[in-house]
C-alpha cells in the first residue's frame, strides 16, 4: 500500500458513481427489538433536533395496498414458472418471472425463499448464456439485500468477488465497468469488516487472529501439541509483525488498490487517482479506529491479552505508519488537485481540509490548525470573506473526520440496505454533546428515545460518539469549541 505508486491521469475532472446494488425494495420493514438479535446492519441517521420532525418513522414502509398486491402477485407467478418448468423451458422468460418472483418475496420478508428464486434465475441465465455470462450479475445483486437481511456476510462477500472476477473477465483493467467494479467490492470489504468487527454479538476483533491461524501458518499445523499452542497464544513462537495482526479483509483491500493503481493508463480520469488515493487513506486509517476502539472496550481474552500480538496491536509504530500512510495519500491528492487544470478552487480547500481533519483526528492540533488555515487561503484568494466560509463549513450536522474514513454503524457501512432512499428507521435516540477544540464529544446525555429501542443500541451509538473525532466549529480557520449540540439520530436495521 505505497501512495508513491499513483500516477498522474488526464486532467479531465468528472464524478463516476455507479451503484452496483439494484435497490427494488424500499419498503424492507424492520424487527422492533433487536436486544438477542444480530444488528450487523444497524446505522443511524442523525438531524438536528430541531428539524426532527422533518423525518417520520417507518417512511419506507410497505403500504397496505403493496403488500396485499406482493401477496397477490407470487402465487400468480409461481403458477407461470411452474408451467414452464413442466415444459422444460429454459428460455429469458423464465428468468424474468423469477427474479420478479424474488422481488416480491423480498417485499414480504421472505428472504430464505427470495434467495431461491434469484439463485435459480441465475441458474438459468448460466444455461442459456453461458458459465461466465454478465446476465447473472442482475439477480446475484439483487440477491445481496436478502442476504444482508439473514446477515449472511460470507455470502455476500462470496458473490462480490464472483462478480468482481466476472466483470474482470468481460472489462479492460481501465474501464469505467472496473472502477465501478473495484469500489463495489472495496466498499463491501470494509462495510463487512465494521459489521462483524463493532456491530455483531461477537465481536471479531479481540483476538485478530487466533492461536490456530497462527499455528498453521507458522509450524504448518497443530501438531506442536500444548506446549506449542500456549507458546501461540502468547506470542512467544515468534515476534508477531504488523502484517499478522491485520483484518483478511483489510490486507485485501490493499491488494485490490495496488491492483487497480498498476492498471492506469491514459483512460483514467483524475477523480478515479484521487478517489483511490482516499481510499488508501482510509484503509489505514482502520487501524487507528481499532486502536481506539479496544482501548475504549477492552475483552480480557486469555490467548491474546497482555500478549505480543495485543502489543503489536496497539503499538506506537502501528499507529504511526497508519498516520504516514494516510498523510502521503492525502498529500497526494492535494499536489494532484493544486497542479490540475480545470479543477475548481472548492475541489483544492477540500483537499486541504481533508489533510487538516486527518491531523486533527491523530490529535495532531497544531497541524491540523495551519491546515484549516490554508484552505481558508485558498477561498480568501478567491474573494470569499472569512464569515462566509465559517457558513459553508458549518455543517448542519457535525461532521466526523477524517471526511475520507468510514465509521462503524452509518450508512457507509450499511451494505445496499444504506443505499435505500428512503430507509425505514425503526426508533430513535435524542442526544445532547459538546465538540471541544480537539474534536471529541464531551458531556454526552441521552434526552429520550421513541421507546422501542434497546440498551445494545443505545450503548452503541454512545460508543460511536464517544470513538468519533469531529471537525469542530471554525471561526476564521481558527478551531472553536460547539454545544450543546441536541440531535436526533434514527435508527435502521
Amino acid at each position: 500500500m505505497n501512495s508513491s505508486n499513483l500516477e498522474s491521469s488526464k486532467r479531465s475532472f468528472r464524478n463516476l458513481v455507479c451503484i452496483i446494488f439494484t435497490v427494488h425494495v424500499t419498503f424492507i420493514s424492520l424487527p422492533i427489538n433487536a436486544q438477542n438479535d444480530e444488528i450487523i446492519n444497524l446505522f443511524f441517521t442523525p438531524v438536528p433536533l430541531s428539524q426532527a420532525n422533518l423525518i417520520s418513522l417507518n417512511a419506507g414502509g410497505l403500504s397496505e395496498l403493496d403488500r396485499q398486491s406482493a401477496t397477490d402477485a407470487i402465487p400468480r407467478i409461481q403458477a407461470e414458472v411452474s408451467a414452464l418448468e413442466q415444459e422444460s423451458l429454459e428460455e429469458p422468460e423464465l428468468i424474468t418471472l423469477l427474479s420478479t418472483l424474488g422481488v416480491a418475496q423480498q417485499a414480504l420478508e421472505l428472504h430464505e425463499e427470495a434467495i431461491t428464486s434469484f439463485n435459480k434465475a441465475t441458474d438459468i441465465a448460466i444455461e442459456i448464456y453461458g458459465e461466465n455470462s454478465l446476465q447473472q450479475a442482475p439477480m446475484l445483486e439483487q440477491s445481496i439485500i436478502s442476504h444482508l437481511k439473514l446477515n449472511n456476510i460470507s455470502e455476500i462477500t462470496d458473490i462480490e468477488e464472483f462478480l468482481y472476477t466476472l466483470k474482470a473477465e468481460h472489462y479492460s483493467a481501465d474501464s469505467a465497468e472496473m472502477y465501478s467494479a473495484m469500489t463495489n467490492l472495496a466498499d463491501w470489504y470494509s462495510s463487512s469488516y465494521f459489521k462483524q468487527g463493532y456491530l455483531s454479538l461477537n465481536p471479531g476483533f479481540i483476538p485478530r487472529v487466533t492461536s490456530s491461524q497462527r499455528v498453521s501458518r507458522q509450524i504448518g499445523g497443530l501438531e506442536g501439541g500444548g506446549e506449542s499452542l500456549n507458546a501461540i497464544g502468547n506470542g512467544n513462537i515468534r515476534n508477531v509483525s504488523i502484517n499478522d495482526v491485520i483484518d483478511l479483509r483489510l490486507r485485501k483491500l490493499e491488494n485490490l488498490y495496488e491492483d487497480y493503481q498498476a492498471s492506469y493508463t491514459s483512460n483514467t480520469t483524475l477523480s478515479m487517482v484521487v478517489d483511490v488515493a482516499r481510499r488508501i487513506a482510509r484503509l489505514s486509517y482502520h487501524a487507528e479506529q481499532e486502536m481506539d476502539y479496544e482501548r475504549e472496550i477492552n475483552v480480557f481474552d486469555a490467548n491474546y491479552t497482555d500478549s505480543r500480538e495485543e502489543a503489536v496491536r496497539n503499538s506506537d509504530q502501528r499507529r504511526d505508519e497508519s498516520y504516514d500512510v494516510g498523510k502521503v495519500a492525502l498529500e497526494y491528492v492535494v499536489n494532484l488537485v493544486q497542479s490540475a487544470e480545470g479543477v475548481g478552487v472548492q475541489q483544492a480547500a477540500i483537499a486541504l481540509l481533508d489533510m487538516a481533519d486527518w491531523e486533527l483526528a491523530y490529535g495532531r492540533v497544531a497541524p491540523a490548525q495551519e491546515g484549516y488555515q490554508a484552505a481558508y487561503q485558498v477561498l480568501r484568494d478567491e474573494g470569499y470573506d472569512d464569515a462566509s466560509i465559517d457558513t459553508v463549513l458549518t455543517a448542519a450536522v457535525p461532521v466526523a473526520i477524517p471526511r475520507v474514513g468510514n465509521f462503524p454503524a452509518t450508512q457507509q457501512t450499511s451494505g445496499s440496505l444504506g443505499l435505500i432512499p428512503n430507509p425505514n428507521y425503526t426508533g430513535y435516540i435524542d442526544v445532547s454533546f459538546f465538540i471541544n477544540e480537539q474534536g471529541n464529544a464531551d458531556d454526552i446525555t441521552i434526552l429520550g428515545s421513541s421507546g422501542v429501542e434497546n440498551s445494545r443500541i443505545q450503548t452503541i451509538l454512545e460508543s460511536q460518539l464517544d470513538l468519533t473525532k469531529f471537525r469542530p466549529v471554525l471561526r476564521a480557520g481558527n478551531l472553536a469549541a460547539q454545544g450543546p449540540v441536541e440531535y436526533r439520530y434514527y435508527f435502521s436495521y
